[in-house]
This record gives structure tokens, sequence and C-alpha cells, in this order.
């Protein structure tokens, strides 16, 4: 038996097997355009947090995991000031601990106030202090946690060899903080270097080949799926896929890249990334990128019953624990 043939018994299998018990009955799974688990909603905030939410329900959101870059809370007070009047932000927060505390009360308090939306909380965090530090406090005080996969711009791109080291750091660091964690942004990271080299040295994107901007190489899709069977661990569909779908080269990359990890029952979650207002206006369709490659609510609806399991079984602890 071919390699090919073994490969399409292989993805045949997994997608039959993807079809998991409990998703018969459709009202049970959020569409895709009512999830969003990747909403920047702390320091970067545009305007108020309530209105922040409104403008996302009123673009179909109905669950949200509220996120922002860890990192920022490790500004010295001068750099935060200069950093806030430049962005022109609303928010305000204090840095270091207290900061984590206050960014986690407000999203509490959201989360009590509101009936519209089901609210989850986060922290966004650089891939690298997955190898040099890890700061478990405000870590443990998140329901998940998103890897930043930069795109490495000037540098080599993201591939499929960064997508399984990270995972299997994941894995490893869920032993001592076991909350679900997604890999944010891999595939539009690479492309945007790509462009951004190209653009550099003078040579239009046309000339950049399908097979350049593929993700992963030959056995590496077959590894990821091995090492992300039985975790919770999710691949995010990020909103900026949009930005390069439309380009055939693109297209058929993110095709041969995620369609045999959809099939192969990998778990994902749904993203739009809104850092700004324009973005929030602007209107959130994520089936147009993720149903041509095999991004459905059967494989996007596991992260929200997980938390919500989660949230279930903290609220049975007695006081304190």
């Amino acid at each position: 038996m071919t390699r090919r043939v073994l490969l399409l018994c292989l993805f045949s299998t997994a997608h039959t097997a993807a079809q998991a018990p409990g998703q018969g009955i459709a009202q049970g799974l959020f569409r895709l355009k009512e999830m969003d688990f990747h909403l920047h909603s702390g320091m970067e905030r545009p305007v108020d947090l309530d209105r922040w939410i409104d403008l996302a329900v009123a673009n179909g959101r109905r669950v949200l995991l509220l996120l922002d870059h860890l990192e920022l809370y490790r500004k010295s007070s001068a750099e935060y000031e200069a950093w806030r009047s430049k962005g022109g932000f609303q928010a305000r927060y204090p840095l270091a601990a207290a900061g984590h505390g206050a960014l986690f009360a407000d999203f509490d308090g959201l989360a009590g106030r509101r009936q519209d939306v089901v609210i989850f909380k986060g922290w966004e965090v650089s891939e690298d202090e997955l190898d040099d530090r890890i700061e478990m406090a405000p870590m443990r005080m998140a329901d998940a946690i998103g890897w930043h996969i930069s795109p490495r711009n000037g540098k080599a791109p993201p591939d499929g060899q960064t997508l399984l080291k990270r995972v299997r750091q994941i894995r490893e660091l869920q032993k001592q903080l076991p909350v679900p964690m997604i890999v944010l942004h891999p595939f539009p990271m690479r492309i945007e270097n790509l462009w951004k080299t190209a653009a550099k040295n003078g040579r239009k994107v046309e000339s950049i080949t399908v097979d350049q901007s593929r993700f992963f190489r030959a056995g590496e899709q077959e590894e990821l799926i091995r090492l992300l069977q039985g975790t919770s661990i999710y691949i995010e569909m990020n909103r900026d896929t949009e930005n390069y779908f439309d380009d055939p080269r693109c297209r058929a990359a993110l095709e041969a890249d995620i369609m045999p990890l959809a099939k192969a029952g990998v778990q994902f979650t749904i993203a739009s990334d809104n850092h700004h207002l324009r973005a929030a206006n602007k209107p959130f369709d994520p089936d147009r990128y993720c149903r041509p490659l095999g991004v459905t609510e059967i494989n996007t609806n596991t992260i929200v019953r997980e938390l919500l399991a989660l949230r279930a079984r903290k609220s049975l602890e007695p006081e304190g624990h």
C-alpha cells in the first residue's frame, strides 16, 4: 500500500472518529461567528469594557475569551505612561501583580453582570517564554492561556518544527498548569513573514509559491496529530487568515496544511484578535475561511464545553479551596 493510500485511510478513519457523541443537537453548538477566543480587552482597550463587549455582541458574539498581553504588565511606570499616551488607549491598569488582579476583577465583574454573553478570561503570552521563564502566578488566575506564535519578521518564518516544539512544551507545562491552552495564529504568521520579506526585497507576493507558503513538511502533520490527540491544546483560526485567503497560492497552502488536521480530529478555536475600534466595527465572518478548510462547529466547540465543565466543577469546591 502506497504512502498516499495509507494517509488517505488514516484521514478517512480519523474523520469518522471525529464525529463525537453529544454533537448531534445543533442548538448545543455555538456557531463559528458566535465564538471569539482572542479578544483583547485589557491595557490596549480603546473604550470602556462594557462598550467593548457591546460591540462584540452586536457583531454576533455569544462566547468570549478576554485576553491581554502578559508582558505589558512588566513595563516601568514611565514606559507604560509613554506607551499608553502614544496608543490613545482608554483603559488604565496598575502594573505587575496589582494590574493582574485589577484586570481579572474587571473581567469577573463583567461576567457577573452580563446575561447576553459567556465570558472567560486569560492571557496572551509570548511563545519565547516557554523557553526561559514562566510567570506562573498570573497564569494560574486564567481560564485559558494563548501562546503567541510570532511571525519573526526579518528572520526565518515559523513552520512545522516551530509548532511541534511549542506543543511539546505546552504539554509539559500543563502538568503544572492544567488549563486549556491555545496556539495562537500560527498559519497566517508564516505568510505574513513571507509577504513582508518579499516586499522588503522588491519581490511580488505572486512570486511566492504554494510550496514556500506551506507550513508543514513531510511527516510533521502526522506527528502534530499524534501530539495533540487527547490533549487540551487547541489551534487558533485567526481572523488574519482572511487577509491571505483570496490569494490562490496561499489558499492552496492553507488547504494542504489545515484540512488534514481537521479531518484527523484536531480541535480549533475561532478568534478575531481585535485590538481596535476599526476591527471591532468590521463584520466578523470566520465561515468564509474556516468551512472551506474543514473547520466547523464540530471541531471548535470542544473548548467551550471544557471551560464550562471546569467552571462548574470549580463552583462545587469548598470556599477558599
